[in-house]
């Protein structure tokens, strides 16, 4: 009789954990399904950028994706490849990227600006965090050069997802000549958990369950986006780093730890005070002028310098 008992109770425990699995998995799914889904906000305009001329480009990432953007061209021998947040578009919320493009023009880069996979006028359904938008700064990268640029006269300037997509972009071009970083996340775990605890009110330890299932259903690998591995891998790399101290969608922590994995010295992390989420060119539009192109000028010196 008591084994009886103890096979029924082994039984139902069995039962009960499987039951507890499978609603694991599913609301992982859920959050994966969610999480990794891009809002498409298709661009429906030309530029607003002083430039007086730009070119309509199409590029082609080595995984069959079409994307469309803008190329400014100056007389210059810099360039710019500006990388837009997730659920946005080439030009960012408010406009953002193109005041960026504005100055960037004024002092003598050619400017592209194009929309990433699951955004704006682009192929694609879901973002990854840079796993795969790698590809498609990788292809901007190649349209650039093929225009004449030298890769090392090329700067990348992200915002957001952007950022932390640009600092992956070391995988594939560490010759990239500057790399600007606004408001990246440290690594996708960490970005996972704040995000599940700040908008669900979910434990992090959900996070390996929508990995795996971000993996399975998707091919999104989380534990492949690491900017701040990257960041300490390169120590060659002087990066600035740009962030609100009361963003409250990534958190200060996150870029503070990224300056800190950077061992290069003459690395730069500026923290706006008082701003939302990527919003330090917003609020402060003089002052990111100044440091962004201080910053550019001292890596990618040209004409335009000064």
């Amino acid at each position: 009789m008591a084994r009886r008992r103890w096979r029924i109770g082994a039984i139902v425990a069995v039962i009960a954990a499987l039951a507890m699995l499978i609603a694991y998995l599913s609301l992982s799914f859920v959050i994966a399904e969610r999480f990794t889904h891009a809002e498409r906000h298709p661009v429906g305009r030309g530029p607003q950028v002083a430039a007086a001329s730009y070119e309509d480009i199409t590029l082609r990432t080595s995984d069959g994706l079409t994307l469309r953007g803008w190329f400014f061209r100056t007389p210059g021998n810099r360039a710019a490849i500006l990388i837009h947040g997730r659920n946005s578009n080439r030009v960012e919320y408010e406009g953002r990227l193109e005041h960026i493009a504005d100055f960037l023009i004024a002092r003598g880069f050619s400017v592209l600006m194009f929309d990433l996979r699951g955004h704006g006028d682009s192929d694609g359904d879901r973002f990854s965090l840079g796993q795969f938008e790698r590809l498609d700064v990788a292809s901007a990268i190649d349209y650039v050069t093929g225009r004449g640029f030298a890769e090392n006269r090329v700067a990348l300037l992200g915002i957001s997802m952007g950022s932390g997509t640009a600092i992956q972009e070391l995988l594939l071009h560490p010759a990239i000549g500057a790399l600007v970083a606004d408001s990246s996340y440290s690594d996708a775990s960490t970005e996972l958990e704040e995000k599940l605890q700040q908008e669900a009110g979910l434990p992090g330890w959900f996070t390996p369950g929508v990995f795996f299932v971000s993996r399975i259903a998707f091919g999104i690998d989380g534990d492949q986006v690491r900017p701040i591995a990257i960041v300490r891998a390169h120590p060659e790399r002087t990066i600035l780093f740009i962030h609100c101290d009361t963003d409250p969608l990534i958190a200060v922590h996150q870029a503070q730890d990224l300056r800190a994995a950077s061992a290069n010295p003459a690395s730069v992390l500026w923290i706006a005070h008082g701003c939302d989420h990527a919003a330090a060119s917003d609020k402060y539009p003089a002052e990111y002028r100044t440091q962004v192109l201080g910053f550019l000028d001292e890596q990618i010196p040209g004409k335009g310098a000064g």
